[in-house]
């Protein structure tokens, strides 16, 4: 049996007593039912299962769910300290509530938004996040998810003695330059680098609580990979974001109302589908950070 299927086999195998967890993919995601996620704010076995599941699958999924932004907010501080500062606005009186709206949010730049692990250009990235759907489209709209740990599992041993001790450099202004120079000054362009300045993180990380190998490049967010020439970063890049994105990696949630999710950020990529023209999209979504050791 190979390192990857010894691997889904492990993922698959964990049973729970408060929860009922399904396999999405062979590799990670499932659907959790039997539980309003709310309960676990002050249920503390619940939390606890719901945790385990969290580390063991990378992405959760959960349908018809009540969520207050209370409720919101609380449920993410067990998991972490709320990230009051993000791309999108919070919903006023609850700061880190961030109100994710289309087509009024990123209006006319979303098709833009690649794959990507959110706030890689900082020193901490997020840890993980809680996405609940208010309002979606008829169709379209849908999320898709990449596990890193499978991709990086399911390299050649060459390719992962080769990218072991590569640090890449992210920077937010990737794929946005373009954009971010036409619609900002000169004075708040320089405010932005200096807020955000490029970060430089190692290409393969150890995850810190489940120890798993994972990939942490995207096509949205990296840059470079440091001590190469352009030529040759440009060629490990491409092949990367190819690899790390392919099918088999890959798990899609169609959003509908009342639905969540639930993700690791360290070992996964995603990235919105928009191709629901100027239909109604309306989430709220709660980030929170822990310790970051690559």
């Amino acid at each position: 049996m190979s390192e990857l299927a010894t691997a889904v086999a492990t993922v698959q195998a964990r049973d729970f007593k408060l929860i009922t967890a399904t396999p999405l993919t062979g590799s990670f995601a499932a659907l959790i039912d039997g539980i309003q996620v709310a309960d676990a704010i002050t249920d503390d076995e619940l939390f606890s299962e719901l945790r385990q599941a969290w580390l063991d699958y990378q992405l959760l999924f959960f349908r018809d769910q009540q969520l207050t932004p209370e409720q919101h907010l609380a449920l993410g501080a067990r998991f972490g300290e709320i990230q009051k500062q993000g791309y999108a606005p919070s919903l006023k009186g609850f700061e880190g509530v961030w109100v994710q709206e289309y087509p009024d949010l990123f209006d006319g730049l979303v098709s833009d938004i690649h794959w990507h692990a959110d706030s890689s250009f900082r020193a901490q990235p997020t840890r993980g996040s809680l996405l609940y759907a208010l309002d979606v489209p008829v169709a379209g709209g849908d999320t898709v998810w990449a596990d890193m740990c499978a991709a990086y599992e399911d390299l050649s041993p060459a390719w992962r003695t080769f990218l072991d001790g590569l640090t890449a450099v992210h920077d937010n202004m990737t794929r946005n330059l373009k954009n971010s120079l036409e619609r900002l000054s000169a004075e708040e362009f320089a405010q932005v680098r200096k807020y955000l300045p490029p970060t430089e993180h190692p290409v393969v990380c150890t995850h810190p609580e489940t120890g798993r190998r994972f990939l942490f490049v995207s096509e949205f967010m990296t840059r470079e990979i440091i001590g190469m020439s352009e030529r040759e970063s440009r060629t490990v890049l491409e092949f990367l974001f190819a690899h790390q994105t392919r099918p088999e990696y890959q798990c899609r949630l169609n959003w509908a109302p009342r639905s969540l999710a639930l993700w690791d950020n360290f070992s996964t990529l995603h990235r919105g589908i928009f191709d629901f023209g100027r239909s109604h999209r309306l989430m709220h979504r709660v980030s929170f950070n822990t310790a970051w050791s690559a």
